[in-house]
């Protein structure tokens, strides 16, 4: 009789633990539910406001459309770039709102976990109570509990006593499974939505970058044309002269230059051309090929990539070739122009210094020259801040240079 009740008690213990377990769980739930409704509250706030920032993107961007659609003037050029500023400065809005709305639901998602796995812990310290309980009943068997008992129904009550609390143990190995299974997969959500974040704070940088480079560019334009609508159409007449003449003038050169070249044999190495990247890249790209967030885009097309760098960084041949000109023009600036095998050509623009002539031979990562590109400065021609401008022709034509540099 004494080992019944001391089942019954076991179970009735155990399962008060289970209650006060439950209501603290519901307590400290009750707790985080609070604060979880706040967070979720600015979230919606969050999301609110980048719907507002979304349809005033759309405002702007549909404004700049119809204003690319407008002949070239200073006027017009000033008021797309104005446009495209705001424009920039709502994106930067934008992502700033969408980098704190993910910061929100990270932090949710944290909270969630934190109690969960609180839960759990409970879970399984009751879970250890009751393998010891059901182990002090298994230390003895059936039938000696079937003699140890005076009747058959005291041994039944007993058997079913013994298989309640094998239930109980079942249904607590399953809930904290259920449990873990439900934080893993937080886990990867959260792992996703930082991901996501980091994307995000990237995207913020470039946001950066591109608004700083519109804005100088708002300046540059007003310096070179001193605010005149003539000194403009000059200013585009030369850019757009020197841009279409550029094609003719590398067939030409490479014609020319096309027995020098075959002269040296690591010119003619075997295989597919691979350019190597003319300075070490720690800014990352500010402008890519044909980039639509190139501030002058209406203009003309960015036939190249530009890569940030301070003034006097030395720039690097990309591949064996023969210097082609070494010259200074409008748009390019200082510059100098390598032909390569298979009729394929390297520009180098706004440089502050020259290291080569015309006519000579380079291998690949010989210094041609130095990089500038500050406005204002000798050699800088059309650029908004210090950076190389490297550019890849083929058959006289502009290339993205990413299909042949090196990954």
């Amino acid at each position: 009789m004494r080992r019944k009740i001391h089942i019954i008690l076991s179970i009735l213990v155990l399962s008060g633990f289970f209650v006060v377990a439950a209501r603290a769980g519901d307590t400290s739930l009750s707790t985080q539910n609070v604060a979880t409704d706040d967070l979720e509250q600015q979230i919606k706030n969050k999301q609110d406001a980048i719907k507002q920032l979304e349809s005033q993107i759309g405002n702007y961007t549909r404004s700049i459309a119809e204003k690319q659609k407008e002949s070239a003037s200073l006027k017009n050029q000033l008021s797309l770039l104005d446009a495209q500023i705001a424009k920039t400065e709502l994106d930067l809005q934008l992502v700033t709102a969408q980098i704190v709305q993910l910061e929100l639901e990270i932090k949710i998602l944290s909270g969630d976990i934190s109690t969960k796995n609180n839960n759990i812990s409970r879970q399984q310290n009751l879970l250890a109570g009751l393998v010891r309980a059901l182990h002090q009943e298994d230390k003895r068997d059936y039938l000696y509990i079937l003699l140890s008992e005076p009747s058959f129904s005291q041994f039944f009550n007993q058997i079913f006593y013994l298989g309640e609390l094998n239930n109980q143990l079942d249904q607590s190995v399953k809930s904290i499974e259920n449990a873990r299974d439900n934080v893993q997969e937080q886990h990867d959500i959260t792992a996703r939505k930082q991901e996501l974040l980091k994307s995000l704070q990237v995207s913020l940088e470039q946001k950066h970058a591109t608004l700083d480079d519109q804005k100088k560019a708002r300046e540059v334009l007003l310096r070179d044309t001193k605010s005149s609508e003539a000194k403009f159409r000059i200013l585009l007449a030369q850019l757009r002269g020197e841009y279409a003449r550029t094609d003719q003038e590398i067939l030409d050169l490479n014609r020319k230059l096309r027995d020098k070249l075959l002269s040296h044999g690591d010119v003619n190495e075997q295989g597919v051309l691979v350019l190597s990247w003319p300075i070490t890249v720690t800014k990352g790209i500010s402008t890519y090929f044909r980039d639509s967030s190139y501030p002058f885009r209406y203009l003309f097309e960015h036939p190249g990539i530009d890569l940030p760098t301070k003034v006097g960084t030395p720039v690097a041949a990309a591949a064996p070739g023969v210097i082609a000109w070494v010259r200074t023009t409008r748009f390019y600036g200082n510059n100098i122009m390598i032909a390569h095998r298979e009729n394929v050509n390297t520009i180098y623009a706004h440089l502050s210094n020259f290291n080569v002539k015309e006519g000579d031979y380079v291998k690949r990562g010989d210094i041609i020259g130095y990089s500038g590109g500050a406005p204002g400065t000798q050699g800088a021609g059309l650029s908004t801040g210090p950076h190389v401008h490297f550019e890849v022709r083929a058959n006289g034509l502009p290339v993205d240079p990413m299909r042949y540099l090196t990954k």
